[in-house]
């Protein structure tokens, strides 16, 4: 078996190759080529700890299972510690191919489908971004949306500590692909968006981040954050506005609050939730009658971990890289 860790990771993934990865996966769930995604999350109240276990499958040839752990060893207001492993399985001959550190990894996965959910919704020619939330998730998010959006000529950093929206303007003002992009630190939820062609939230809020009645017409949101029952980033009056596009339809009214929220007060109907964004075209589908909207709310996909797994793996394979595992004996391979 083989494994990889952060810095091979880092070395072998590249924002077009996880951009081709994504979209590919979207089409697979899409088509129905992937198996129902299993998901499992495990608590403990204290110390605070909690675990995320999620597995997938390409047909029957590769089986990824991916635990996402996390600790507060010092407290709930302490700094949290957290790490990731995933094992990509052959699943055919029952046999675990590779072992993956998955930190490095989930970001640029995630930030990779809220980028093909951009490139299908946004206008082609979109000019400023509003990101709102300033951790993990945001720097590769910016990084990955200018990629399908290369006409970005603004970024707004909006979030709840000044401090950290700050330091992530300075961190993305010395990025190469970000050289010919204007990086601001907005005044204002409001400011954020106004204007604004493009809307992603990366945040951990329960409540609306932003005032929907300040988004302009014609602009694309991508709502990444708040992927529990009760917690929403979008407010009902972005809703009212809004059509509505899923990585997955199922589970989707249940798990994530912005939907189950706005179909509960009545600002979302069921008709506007229009399509998987694997099987939409460039460009969305003609806007529903009355919204000017168009909602991308991303919960993510396990098929997204098989492809992408597999992808680096062969990268990994191709290149020599990594370390060969001998699992009945129990100690590394020359």
């Amino acid at each position: 078996m083989l494994f990889l860790g952060e810095a091979d990771i880092e070395a072998l993934i590249t924002l077009p190759d996880a951009l081709a990865c994504a979209e590919r996966a979207f089409r697979l769930h899409a088509e129905g080529a992937a198996a129902p995604p299993v998901r499992g999350d495990l608590r403990h109240g204290d110390p605070k700890a909690g675990c995320l276990i999620l597995g997938g499958a390409r047909g029957a040839e590769a089986l990824s299972i991916k635990s996402n752990v996390h600790a507060y060893p010092d407290g709930p207001d302490a700094p949290r510690l957290w790490g990731s492993l995933l094992t990509l399985w052959d699943w055919r001959r029952a046999e675990p191919r590779a072992l993956l550190a998955t930190r490095a990894f989930n970001d640029h996965r995630t930030a990779a489908g809220f980028a093909v959910g951009a490139d299908r919704l946004a206008a082609p020619d979109a000019g400023i971004l509003a990101l709102f939330g300033a951790g993990k998730s945001a720097p590769l998010t910016l990084r990955y949306l200018k990629a399908v959006r290369p006409t970005l000529r603004e970024i707004r950093l909006a979030g709840r500590s000044p401090g950290r929206v700050e330091a992530l303007a300075r961190q993305a003002a010395l990025w190469p692909d970000l050289a010919d992009t204007r990086i601001v630190c907005a005044a204002s939820p409001e400011a954020a968006v106004a204007d604004a062609d493009l809307v992603a939230t990366v945040t951990t809020s329960d409540q609306p981040v932003f005032p929907g009645g300040a988004v302009m017409p014609g602009a694309c949101i991508i709502l990444g954050g708040a992927n529990r029952p009760d917690a929403r980033e979008a407010d009902d009056t972005l809703m009212r506005r809004a059509d509505l596009y899923l990585d997955a339809r199922k589970g989707a009214t249940e798990k994530a609050g912005d939907i189950r929220l706005a179909l509960e007060s009545g600002a979302l109907v069921p008709e506007r939730i229009r399509a998987e964004i694997g099987a939409v075209p460039a460009g969305g589908l003609p806007l529903s009658a009355g919204c000017d909207l168009r909602v991308f709310k991303s919960m993510g996909l396990a098929i997204q971990d098989v492809v992408l797994a597999e992808h680096i793996v062969a990268r990994a394979e191709a290149q020599g890289r990594g370390l060969r595992l001998d699992l009945a004996g129990g100690g590394a391979l020359p």
